[in-house]
């Protein structure tokens, strides 16, 4: 086999092979449409360009539907792109120079959409060619986008049909916020991508004084005592109506030379660091409940006066002073405590981030900017207790990595809590790889979701559907263009901002002016309702679709599970009330390799086109798919790792192949009329019983979706078929066996095939030159093991003998004696082979001993005897004088079939031992004609001088 095979190029001339000859199309076409398979491909945005996570994802979702069509089902394979959102309007805000969305504003509307439709329009060529590199089949020419408008009338008829099961509602609740982008963020994008960062913040103790005086007198308090309570957030304590006290905990007074305060027992003395204090009262939460205070700033006393304190169970003792403010503006549990307890939400906030006018001490100003001014202003005052620095966990938006807020909002929401135990009931139906995630990541999320947002303050997206009145509040929900039609009288040419807020009627009501809302829909709405959307649903191909859902599978990395994987599953539960998915196969991420994010600024990760074009498609495939990410776990990209799949896989497979081929042509063999099926040898019967074995059992990982324990069986079942087979059947094979032959070549094609959906360059390849049953392995059905062939007693045997094997050549090799000497005897204890020759034989041929003798009383578990006599000497060298011409002939660049002469130059005592076994050389060697001649002879094509018994030996070897 040449040295310098290129895989890649040949992978270009099998991508070029496809194309022409519509193989992808003719995979699926030969397929009934009565057997559909379904996949669910998660669309990606469309920005930059693949990198290595969206190559495992698109390898991953190209095996199983290849398995799939092999096995006859009809695979549909659709790409789609996601179009809306903020990835995108980020992208063209930058691209104008855009930094907020009075930048939007002051530009138009209409303007900001038509360059966010021509950006998604420009699609990057770059994609088709990592996706055809890779050996990704998938219809990338007929791609569906989700700004299409039959897609996004899909997706309005999803929100009618939530809507009328009572399932979406409209409500102030709390949010994550990004005051950068000025729209509430869902939980789960969050989530997505571990958008949390460690961040250096401050944490006050604020001072609320008492003003309670029944309670003052009770304890005869002289000096003013205030409530310390604890936040993270200091920004927020313009606007805090309520301080939260555990209900079951201890509390007590204490009393400094100038104040007193009431705090946690337990805080105590982490709060009173540094000051000499007394304790003069003990207190239980219940008792403090209900205590008056004066407020921090006085904005609010206008429309509240009951300043007071609360007994909750949520107060933490870990941290803080075991009272926390209640601003139910700016966080979930304060808002539920707002609402239990009727107290205020004041919004102080604007959709910027920034204080509204009525805060005085910083109006206009973003929050995290003032909040430097609001603690100056406290110290001032003597309300700020103490002020320190924490690291925490703290979340940023996932596009523009601005920090983000808790924010009460009016916004839109689908009820997960009306859903939640059906969700979780469905996703029993459903199974997971790996399989902890279905009770874990998955079920947990589920059961701590908060209803989802859907509504976003933004531009580019699908319009949300609905009309209300002006005057009346009169509501109107739409869930197809025809009825906006029907009820407006005008014609809908879009449902994107501004198009469809042109479309305005009578209230039916009141006959006031209705119009559209000002929100548009979260983007993962959009990718939720792709099984709807995609095929137009329920408008056209309702019955494709109802053959196709739920899917047979899907797969995408861990951020989708409580993202991608949870939406669809959220849908399709309120919509279908079933599962959306049946399978679905988990990755990790792919790491930089420093265990970093891959990140250009790190260099910490190999150039995937690099990559590409120097290991080839089938390479990357085999080093992703059969990688920990496959099992659900990070790890960090490895070039050596994509290059070793070359060498111990694509190799070695080329070189069996190549070996079949070389000898097969040598003796002319012609395997279509000569294929003999009914093998007898000892070798033949345990390969043909380990590669129905390898099918066996490689089905049944991928008919779990076990995709890298697949994998892992190929370097196995190569390593048995080049190292073990073929090299202890050279002499038959060679020598033109008929049986080797056709066992070589059934066992190839019956690999070439169970490979193919995972290398399916070099299968291909390997099938074009082995067989014309079908235009192209991928055409091919999947095939049948025979239960038959499968023998485990043989199986067990040979693996025995090789292991014993392996043992005696590490002796040889400790004794420094190479394999080519042969020796006397091989002793051994292992007594399951005993009376097995063909076995023996085979450890003799491979260890090269005379005698495999069995010796109950060894100490060891074998003993090779080191002693070399004359006649094993002359043996020896015979050996050693052909395996050197063996490499001439190589050298020489000679095939197998080429005849050679020979001359040598030795000493007489080594001519001598050289003519006596001439009949062996010339026949090992290929050689017409061995002559002694005067060394450094010339006409020779290939020379050398080697040591042999007496001293040096000069060879030559030329072509005849």
């Amino acid at each position: 086999m040449p040295e310098a095979i290129s895989f890649p190029e040949k992978e270009e001339k099998i991508l070029k092979f496809w194309k022409k000859n519509k193989i992808f199309e003719k995979s699926i076409e030969q397929r009934s449409e009565n057997n559909p398979a379904s996949f669910y491909d998660g669309p990606p945005f469309v920005t930059g360009v693949p990198h290595y996570g969206h190559l495992l994802g698109s390898i991953a979702k190209d095996i199983i539907p290849r398995y799939l069509a092999m096995k006859g089902k009809r695979v549909r394979r659709v790409w789609g792109w996601d179009c809306h959102g903020l990835p995108i309007e980020n992208k063209v805000e930058q691209k104008l120079g855009l930094k907020d969305r009075r930048d939007i504003e002051k530009i138009g509307l209409l303007k900001f959409i038509n360059e966010c439709k021509d950006y998604v329009s420009q699609t990057s060529a770059e994609w088709n060619w990592y996706i055809d590199r890779i050996g990704r089949w998938v219809d990338m020419d007929n791609a569906y986008k989700t700004m299409d408008l039959t897609y996004m009338e899909s997706v309005i008829w999803v929100f009618k049909k939530l809507y009328d099961q009572d399932l979406i509602y409209k409500g102030m609740r709390i949010s994550l916020f990004c005051p950068r982008c000025s729209t509430p963020i869902s939980n789960f994008e969050i989530a997505m991508d571990n958008s949390y960062q460690d961040r250096e913040d401050t944490a006050v103790t604020l001072k609320f004084k008492i003003i309670n005086q029944e309670f003052l007198n009770k304890y005869k308090l002289k000096k003013p005592c205030y409530l310390l309570a604890w936040t993270t957030t200091p920004w927020s304590c313009v606007s805090v109506m309520g301080l939260a006290v555990g209900e079951g905990f201890n509390y007590q007074i204490i009393e400094t030379d100038e104040e007193c305060y009431l705090i946690a027992k337990n805080a105590v003395e982490k709060t009173m660091t540094d000051l000499e204090y007394k304790i003069i009262g003990d207190l239980t939460g219940k008792e403090i409940a209900g205590l008056s205070y004066e407020h921090l700033f006085d904005y609010y006393n206008s429309q509240f006066t009951g300043f007071k304190t609360y007994s909750t169970s949520y107060v933490s003792q870990e941290e803080g002073t075991g009272i926390v403010t209640i601003n139910g503006a700016f966080g979930d549990v304060d808002m539920d405590s707002s609402k239990k307890y009727n107290l205020p939400i004041i919004v102080n906030v604007d959709e910027e981030g920034k204080f509204t006018p009525e805060v005085k001490v910083c109006p206009g100003i973003y929050v995290k900017d003032a909040q430097k001014l609001i603690i100056d202003d406290l110290k001032e005052r003597n309300l700020l207790f103490k002020e320190e620095k924490i690291i925490h966990s703290y979340p940023f938006c996932y596009r523009c990595e601005t920090p983000l807020i808790y924010r009460a909002q009016d916004s839109w929401f689908i009820s997960i809590e009306k859903l939640r135990q059906k969700l979780l009931d469905k996703n029993q139906d459903v199974h997971w790889v790996p399989k902890h995630f279905k009770e874990g990541r998955f079920s947990e999320g589920i059961k701590t979701a908060p209803d989802w947002c859907i509504s976003r303050t933004r531009y580019w997206a699908t319009a949300m559907p609905v009309w209300e009145c002006q005057q009346c509040e009169n509501r109107e929900v739409f869930g197809s263009i025809a009825d906006i039609e029907k009820r407006s009288g005008q014609k809908v040419k879009d449902l994107h901002r501004p198009f469809i807020d042109e479309i305005v009627f009578k209230c039916l009501k009141c006959d006031n002016e209705m119009k559209r809302v000002k929100e548009v829909l979260d983007c993962w709405l959009d990718s939720g309702s792709m099984p709807y959307a995609e095929r137009h649903y329920p408008f056209e191909n309702k019955e494709d679709f109802e053959k196709s859902f739920p899917a047979d599978y899907i797969s995408e990395y861990t951020g989708q599970v409580r993202a991608w994987f949870y939406v669809l599953h959220v849908l399709g539960v309120a919509l279908f009330d079933s599962n959306c998915f049946k399978n679905v196969v988990v990755s990790g991420v792919i790491m930089g390799t420093d265990g970093r994010k891959m990140s250009k600024s790190f260099h910490n990760y190999p150039d995937p086109k690099g990559v590409l074009e120097k290991y080839g498609g089938d390479a990357l495939r085999l080093y992703l798919m059969g990688s920990p990410t496959m099992s659900g776990q990070d790890m960090n990209i490895s070039e050596e790792g994509i290059k070793e799949q070359v060498k111990k896989i694509n190799l070695i497979y080329w070189n069996c192949y190549n070996y079949f081929k070389t000898f097969a042509d040598f003796n002319a063999f012609d395997f279509k009329k000569e294929l003999i099926t009914s093998v007898d040898n000892l070798l033949d019967l345990w390969i043909l019983s380990r590669a129905n074995r390898f099918l066996k059992d490689f089905a049944s990982y991928m008919d779990n979706y076990h995709i890298p324990e697949s994998v892992r069986l190929v370097p196995e079942f190569l390593d048995d078929l080049s190292r073990w087979y073929i090299r202890r059947s050279r002499d038959r094979l060679r020598a033109g066996d008929k049986k080797a032959l056709s066992t070589l070549y059934r066992v190839l094609i019956l690999f070439t095939k169970t490979a193919a959906p995972l290398i399916p360059f070099l299968t291909e390849e390997i099938y074009k030159s082995l067989s014309d049953d079908k235009e192209s392995v991928h055409l091919e059905d999947w095939p049948e093991f025979l239960e038959k062939l499968i023998n485990s007693d043989l199986e067990e045997k040979m693996a025995i003998v090789r292991s014993i094997s392996t043992q005696a050549l590490a002796e040889r090799a400790k004794m420094g004696i190479k394999i080519r000497q042969p020796l006397s005897e091989l002793k051994i204890k292992d007594e399951r082979i005993r009376h097995d020759q063909d076995f023996l034989n085979l450890i003799k041929e491979e260890v090269n001993v005379k005698e495999v003798i069995f010796d109950d009383n060894l100490k060891e578990e074998l003993w090779l005897n080191p002693e070399i006599d004359k006649k094993l000497k002359q043996e020896g060298l015979l050996r050693e004088l052909i395996r050197n011409i063996q490499q001439m002939r190589k050298l020489a660049d000679l095939k197998p079939g080429d005849k050679i002469t020979i001359g040598y130059s030795a000493s007489e005592d080594d001519e001598l031992a050289i003519e006596k076994d001439r009949p062996v050389i010339l026949k090992e060697t290929f050689a017409k004609s061995l002559e002694a001649v005067a060394k450094n002879s010339s006409g020779f094509d290939c020379q050398k001088e080697m040591d042999f018994d007496k001293g040096k030996l000069w060879l030559g070897i030329k072509k005849v």
